[in-house]
């Protein structure tokens, strides 16, 4: 059944903001397979040469299209690619099923954390439908503390260099954001602080290159807030009708390691009382927090949140 979707969907975002939740959502409500990051070391040999990667060269790019459209046509049949598909841990799920899902399931596109700084490279080779989500810094930070071994494919530190060494010489337009901002990016020594800073960049560019393109920006929290809402918003956006939806395509994850419920569980009514609060109150002190929203304020990206938590802790840093 498989065949490279003419127009496929890639979802890009920073780890731990609401990729697998929102590729779950667009799978169940089209009825398709949103591929798990195929830029993973687990399944790509050239991953590291791709991780971050902003104008890969002829040969690195040609590399990549042949390896994508591959993944996209269903010839690369790793079941790392379905692990958010699959109900069980991966090497408990007999061959047969896993043909099974291959052979029945149509391709969509696929969900990547490595590849946001290859927007414009996915909708110039394959006329990507590109989805951008966003979460607050301090729900990202305080998710990523909570998952200690999330750099371990490369190591935390090679991560946080490898992206410099991209990011920075890759773009011009990050070498300007950068410079303006050496105080900030300079202080950022702690894990935290890196992460941030981070965050902070890879949202700033990202948003930038989605404004010049005029295409929009993906909140968490709104599918979070208003889930059928934001799903129908995202569906238009994609080109596709509006189905009716169950609350089981929004609400209920199929990965079996992602946890949360989004809004099942009892515990998890306190949202209406603390807002996206609820996803750090626990996690990051308030000198953390502090230090979060002077980093994403100093990137101008206070401006994707409306909640007064970026207002008060950049004022008490005295952010401008």
């Amino acid at each position: 059944m498989n065949g490279r979707p003419v127009r496929p969907i890639v979802i890009l975002g920073f780890g731990r903001s609401g990729t697998t939740w929102l590729s779950d959502i667009v799978s169940k409500v089209l009825g398709g397979l949103i591929l798990f990051e195929p830029l993973h070391p687990q399944v790509c040999a050239f991953a590291a040469d791709v991780c971050y990667a902003t104008h890969p060269t002829a040969d690195t790019s040609r590399q990549l299209a042949v390896y994508l459209n591959e993944v996209l046509s269903g010839i690369h049949r790793h079941r790392w690619l379905l692990r958010n598909h699959l109900f069980t841990p991966l090497e408990e799920v007999s061959q047969a099923y896993v043909d099974m899902v291959w052979n029945e399931c149509p391709i969509l596109g696929f969900k990547e954390i490595r590849a946001n700084f290859l927007l414009d490279w996915l909708i110039d080779h394959f006329d990507a439908r590109v989805v951008f989500i966003i979460r607050h810094p301090c729900a990202v930070l305080a998710s990523l503390r909570r998952r200690p071994r999330f750099w371990e494919e490369f190591g935390r530190e090679r991560h946080y260099r490898m992206f410099w060494e991209r990011v920075v010489a890759g773009q011009p337009e990050a070498r300007k954001r950068v410079r303006s901002r050496q105080g900030v990016i300079a202080a950022a020594c702690t894990d935290l602080e890196k992460q941030a800073v981070m965050w902070a960049l890879t949202t700033d560019l990202v948003a930038r290159q989605l404004e010049r393109r005029g295409l929009p920006i993906f909140r968490y929290e709104d599918f979070y807030e208003e889930p059928f809402t934001a799903t129908r918003r995202l569906l238009a956006y994609l080109g596709e009708p509006a189905p009716r939806l169950h609350p089981a395509h929004l609400f209920v994850p199929s990965m079996t390691t992602l946890r949360t419920t989004h809004g099942l569980l009892r515990t998890e009514n306190d949202y209406a009382v603390h807002g996206e609060r609820l996803f750090w109150q626990d996690v990051l002190n308030e000198d953390e927090i502090a230090t979060i929203m002077t980093i994403a304020c100093a990137f101008d990206c206070d401006r994707f949140y409306s909640a007064d938590v970026a207002k008060i802790y950049s004022a008490q840093k005295g952010c401008t």
